[in-house]
This record gives structure tokens, sequence and C-alpha cells, in this order.
């Protein structure tokens, strides 16, 4: 039996288009991010959806809420689908971390797999607890249709484990606030359907920044 999985990246907060570093700081939706998460609702409206898994944090968790509406579901909070922790760099603006930390900094951008915020994770930390989880949540439904609402980082690496790709290649994945991805599992493989999928946020008139951050 194949499972669906649909994975949504939550709507976007202060903190996004101030390019801050939120990590595991709960720090809330604003008002664009909860009109995209509106968006998601309405491109979700006629979709079967079984059951729906969040990340801890309330913008995930608030993302979740307003986009399963129509479905009448109970959102799960699971702790492994919690975003990457950046350490001494939350709360601060990419710019005050290039400033303080030039080299870590540089090697986020240019080599991200390779670095480690002072304090925080690394990517393969939290590619080992995310696509974990994935694995576990899909053996619990067979043959149904699942929605996780989780972050950038978190997302990027389960689209990378689910194409079979190398945290290398994590600069040239994609994840804009309530983008929607769309995966098949087959019982051994992962069939992509969609992967940053935006147009319902277009359609809704909701405003989109020029970068995932």
């Amino acid at each position: 039996m194949s499972t669906t999985i649909l994975l949504i990246r939550h709507g976007e907060t202060a903190w996004n288009r101030e390019k801050i570093f939120r990590g595991v700081y709960d720090i809330p939706l604003n008002e664009n991010g909860r009109d995209q998460a509106r968006q998601v609702a309405r491109a979700l409206k006629g979709r079967e959806i079984h059951a729906a898994y969040s990340s801890p944090l309330s913008r995930a968790i608030e993302t979740a809420q307003i986009a399963l509406k129509f479905h009448g579901i109970k959102v799960k909070s699971h702790p492994s689908l919690i975003d990457f922790n950046y350490g001494e760099w939350t709360g601060l603006a990419d710019g005050v971390v290039a400033e303080k930390w030039p080299q870590a900094h540089a090697l986020w951008i240019a080599a991200p797999w390779q670095a480690h915020p002072p304090g925080g994770d690394s990517l393969s930390q939290v590619f080992e607890r995310a696509f974990g989880t994935l694995a576990e949540l899909i053996q619990k439904h067979p043959g149904q249709t699942i929605a996780i609402f989780a972050h950038r980082v978190v997302n990027k690496l389960l689209v990378l484990g689910m194409l079979t790709l190398g945290l290398e290649r994590f600069p040239f994945i994609r994840q804009d606030n309530c983008c929607l991805n769309e995966f098949l599992y087959t019982g051994s493989d992962y069939i992509a359907i969609a992967l940053n999928n935006v147009n319902h946020i277009k359609r809704g008139g909701a405003a989109l920044l020029k970068e995932d951050f």
C-alpha cells in the first residue's frame, strides 16, 4: 500500500521577514503567515487527509490548525520535527552573525552540511531524527495520507532523504513559507509529485519573500 506524504513549511513570521535566525525559539506567525496558511487550507480542501503531525513550535502548530480547518483533524505535536537549533545565532540577524562569526557563517552559506553553529545542531543530527520520524509515521499510516508541518531546514532534509540525495545538496533545495511538497511512498521508494509548490499562495494574494530564509 502506498502512503502519501504532504510536507508543508510553516507560514511567515516577523523573523523570516527580518532574516533573523529562529531555530527552536518560539516566534509566532505574523498576519501574512496566517494568510498564507489560509491559502494552504483552500489548496487542501478537497484532499482526504487521515492524520497530521507538526513541530511543537507554535508557528508550525498554528499553520497546521489553519491549514486543516476543513478536515476536522487533531494535529499531533511531534518533538522530532522541531526546527534546527542555531545555538548562539538564535535571535540574531543574518548580517550580525556574518560579522560576529565570519568563518562559521561563510561555511553555513557555502557548505552547510559541514557547519555547526556554536552551541547548535549539525545538519546530520537533524536529518537522523527527522528522517527516522518520517519512517515511523509512514509505518503507522500505511495506505493513508499524512500531513507534516515543519520548518525550512527540517523540510529540506526530509526532501533530500526522500530523493536519496546527500546533505551536500542542501543549498539546492528551496522551501518557501507555506509551500506544499507531495511524495508517494510505495513501500520501497519515494516518488516526488510536487516540490516547493507555492501556486496556492500566489493565487490567494498572500505575499511571498524573495528567498527562503
